[in-house]
């Protein structure tokens, strides 16, 4: 596989990547354990959310548990 790079930054691909999203789907469902990354991802979806498409309330977050061990 060859790798290709893109003039674009993380967050420029980001934004992109959502407005796809966005347009494409009626429901977009996010899972997360509650780490940092998931976190900001959250955040950063809501945030896109409210800026670019405020009508579109159908983002659903799914929290993903470890086991228990016991």
């Amino acid at each position: 596989m060859i790798r290709e790079y893109s003039d674009k930054d993380v967050y420029e691909a980001f934004l992109e990547r959502m407005h796809l999203l966005f347009k494409e789907f009626d429901n977009i469902y996010i899972s997360f354990s509650g780490g940092k990354d998931s976190g900001l991802l959250l955040d950063m979806t809501l945030d896109f959310r409210d800026r670019h498409y405020p009508d579109k309330k159908s983002v659903y977050f799914i929290r993903i548990l470890k086991p228990s061990t016991q």
